[in-house]
């Protein structure tokens, strides 16, 4: 196989690796993936959060304690996903709830991954 037979992405899929592998070999480290045959990695087991807020139940949320949107968020609960938030340590829970606005009005369908800590009946 030559250069010729390479897509331009799988050129530089390349060349990112190989600069990749050389400034971990200038510090002496390597890539989890490049040990020897026979030496199988360590994967940790999944955590399943330990979650206090239920169906039904309204929580608020700081901007800081849910991601992928802005600004506080008043949300009514529909399910925990306890199902798929196994992934995070423990540490964030999906949730899938409706959108209370600042009038009391339900709005907007949300999934939410919410930092666990933070999850505590709205008062």
């Amino acid at each position: 196989m030559n250069a010729f037979d390479l897509s331009p992405a799988q050129i530089r899929n390349r060349l990112i690796l190989r600069a990749r592998q050389a400034a971990l070999a200038a510090t002496g480290r390597q890539f989890p993936w490049s040990r020897g045959r026979g030496q199988a990695t360590r994967t940790r087991p999944p955590v399943v959060p330990r979650v206090t807020v239920t169906a039904g139940q309204v929580v608020q949320l700081g901007e800081t304690d849910y991601r992928y949107a802005t600004g506080a968020l008043r949300l009514r609960i529909l399910r925990v996903r306890l199902d798929i938030s196994q992934w995070y340590d423990g540490e964030w829970v999906w949730l899938e709830g409706v959108e209370i606005g600042p009038d009391g009005k339900p709005g907007a369908f949300r999934p939410v991954l919410a930092r666990v800590a933070a999850l505590r009946p709205a008062t």
